[in-house]
């Protein structure tokens, strides 16, 4: 190899037709293409699915008719977007082109600094994320553009790499047991693959099998997707039942074995929630804390604040009322009609306030915190979805109601 870049700088697609899999979304983007007019959008999907690799490709295919300009979404904010943004066009500008990689960590005030360029079409936007747009992008950014998710790749498409690596390195042979084994180490991120290859080869290595891969990788390589659901499956079940042993045995296996350790993050702080709950509220805390040092972490030292969070939510007291109480409210509005109180309407124009939308409404600040009205639907003030239980400071908040709402509430 010349140089010093990885192999999978070498074997990039530099073209849109080169890209592996997502057939669909290389159709939309051809068509752009040859119309030399791109539209703003957003893609996202796990870490080594083919992102930027796919904004590299179109972007390198329309960079004659576009400015383009990119940026790091955890290095680069508002600054930058606006130097970006406040450019002077004149008679031979090109349109602007801004792609930002990681846009997740771009924060609300940063977003909204696109908001208006992308809406009047001064500046085409391409975003890339590993977190799902709906959650991590700004609704008002999100309604402006396209979004798009990576698609996971066939056993054509592997093959198809695996050819291109065997062309590169022209010495090489991988076995097919290696190449299905490679597949399911891969867990769709290609440079997994590329990286444990281009390492091999350096050692002069130039058959790949399977036992070379047990030998080398140190992984287990039957991690599929079945795996997946049984191990994250087994891990929750564990914390639910607080053995703290089997769940950090579950935790390792998913890490050692090259799960994402978001994925395990984002189901820890579920779990937080849904099971342990009111019993101990600081468990979110714990959890929320421990995902956003994993994103910042990263692999391989997440392990830590993700074993910590979990024995503590192993340990916790447990309880899943609010998860109940949520359910019963959802069963409720699926089979009943209602309206809203009249007083709890705040009247925007007089003629709302003529009709009597506000009226009876007791600022319960002004009756030292706390005034015994009922602000359910008429005809269900009787209804109760949320029943506490004796655990915890769970104990203490359905002591707290009692005391508030006396008979009118079954606490």
């Amino acid at each position: 190899m010349s140089g010093t870049q990885p192999l999978y700088e070498i074997i990039r697609p530099k073209k849109v037709d080169e890209i592996l899999g997502n057939e669909k979304l290389k159709e939309i983007l051809k068509t752009w293409i040859n119309n030399k007019k791109v539209r703003s959008f957003v893609i996202y999907g796990e870490p080594g699915s083919g992102k930027s690799t796919i904004v590299r490709a179109l972007i390198n295919e329309v960079k004659d008719y576009y400015d383009v300009f990119s940026i790091s979404g955890a290095i680069e904010g508002k600054k930058k977007i606006k130097d970006i943004i406040g450019q002077k066009n004149n008679l031979f500008s090109k349109p602007k082109l801004l792609f930002v990689d990681e846009i997740h960590r771009l924060n609300k005030a940063e977003q909204d600094t696109l908001l208006l360029s992308v809406e009047t079409g001064e500046l085409t936007l391409i975003g890339a994320t590993t977190e799902n747009p709906a959650i991590s992008v700004n609704p008002a950014l999100l309604s402006r553009v396209l979004v798009f998710k990576t698609k996971e790749l066939t056993t054509e498409d592997y093959e198809k790499l695996f050819q291109q690596i065997e062309d590169y390195y022209k010495d090489l042979k991988i076995t097919k047991e290696a190449r299905k084994a490679l597949i399911e180490y891969a867990g769709n991120d290609l440079r997994r693959i590329m990286n444990l290859i281009e390492t091999a080869n350096e050692a002069g290595i130039n058959s790949i099998d399977l036992e070379f891969l047990k030998d080398f990788t140190g992984y287990r390589l039957t991690y599929d997707k079945n795996s997946k659901y049984s191990l994250i499956s087994a891990y929750i079940k564990s914390m639910r039942g607080s053995d703290v042993d089997a769940a950090l045995l579950y935790l390792a296996y998913m890490l050692e074995s090259g799960e994402d350790p978001m994925y395990i993050a984002r189901r820890m702080v579920i779990l937080s929630a849904e099971d342990v709950g009111l019993a101990d509220p600081n468990a979110l805390n714990i959890a929320v804390s421990a995902m956003i040092a994993t994103e910042h972490v990263g692999y391989p030292e997440c392990y830590l604040p993700l074993s910590e969070a979990t024995i503590y939510l192993c340990s916790s007291l447990k309880s899943n009322s609010a998860y109940l109480a949520y359910a019963k409210a959802k069963e409720f509005i699926s089979q009943n009609n209602f309206e809203i109180p009249p007083k709890l309407i705040n009247p925007l124009n007089k003629r709302m306030k003529k009709q009597g939308f506000g009226e009876g409404y007791k600022y319960p600040h002004d009756y030292g915190g706390f005034v015994r009205e009922s602000y359910m639907p008429e005809g269900f003030e009787k209804i109760q979805f949320f029943i506490p239980k004796e655990v915890g400071i769970e104990k203490r908040i359905k002591e707290r109601l009692k005391d508030l709402w006396k008979d009118k509430k079954n606490y």
